[in-house]
């Protein structure tokens, strides 16, 4: 305990050196610390040292070392070093989570996030060793990830064109699958991948397969499967058209697919079942 305290103590007079006219009471530390969490900022030492070293240095010269100033602050300290937490099965899977949700996952975008510690925890030696190999072990190609990062918004255009010209599927679903990084950045840029693809001069409408159903619609495709000569069958229509189905059958539609193709106005004759 006692070369603990002798150790921190030497930290704190090296951090000193170039604050000594910043005056600081034991009240005064306590109240900082409380005020830097309720700002939701990281409270961990190497986070400190980085960004508030007067803070730091008052803490381990009043209290004989971080940890103890931030307890005394009513603070458990092991809620602060959250990267402690971060084993590398937690990282790898964080990090395909956030591929999927389209997060900025370059090193300078997740350290101005609130997974900074994550990444802190990923470029220890006993874990990754760098962000790259992190990224690497999570599936995903480092190039990737900061291929679209630099790029102007004339770039980002210029590549949904090339890729409309490759006769590429442009709907927001088969992107997100094949290239997160391109829609991730397009989303942040425009507000929008719908906005981004209009700005490249086509038309999103007709690209997205994702329709937006209404009642008429549905009513239509209905009357067109009859037309077809295609039997209203529940199991026949669930099979060849599951979007069909699907929205006939939600609440905000008709509720069920005999409800549905009484609505279509199917033909007498034809019973649904």
């Amino acid at each position: 305990m006692e070369t603990t305290k002798t150790t921190a103590a030497t930290e704190g007079n090296s951090l000193l050196d170039s604050n000594r006219n910043r005056s600081w009471t034991q009240e005064g530390v306590l109240e900082e610390i409380r005020i830097w969490q309720a700002a939701g900022k990281p409270l961990y030492s190497h986070h400190m040292r980085q960004n508030f070293q007067e803070l730091l240095a008052a803490g381990i010269r009043y209290y004989g070392s971080w940890r103890q100033a931030v307890e005394a602050a009513g603070i458990a300290y092991d809620d602060v070093r959250k990267y402690r937490a971060w084993s590398k099965e937690r990282i790898v899977l964080t990090v395909q989570q956030l591929h999927a949700e389209g997060a900025d996952l370059s090193f300078r975008g997740m350290m101005l996030s609130k997974y900074a510690p994550m990444v802190y925890a990923a470029i220890r030696p006993n874990h990754f060793g760098s962000w790259k190999d992190a990224l690497s072990a999570a599936g995903l190609a480092a190039e990737e990830i900061y291929r679209y990062k630099s790029w102007e918004d004339e770039n980002i255009i210029e590549e949904i064109r090339r890729l409309s010209e490759q006769g590429a599927d442009l709907s927001s679903k088969k992107m997100d699958e094949t290239a997160n990084s391109l829609i991730a950045t397009a989303r942040r840029r425009f507000g929008s991948w719908g906005e981004a693809v209009r700005r490249a001069g086509l038309d999103y409408d007709q690209i997205r397969r994702r329709k937006r159903w209404t009642n008429e619609m549905i009513a239509r495709d209905i009357r067109d499967l009859a037309d077809q000569g295609t039997p209203l069958t529940s199991t026949e229509v669930r099979q060849k058209n599951p979007a069909l189905f699907a929205a006939a059958c939600k609440q905000r539609f008709f509720g069920s697919w005999v409800n549905a193709v009484k609505a279509a106005q199917a033909l007498p004759a034809v019973a649904a079942k």
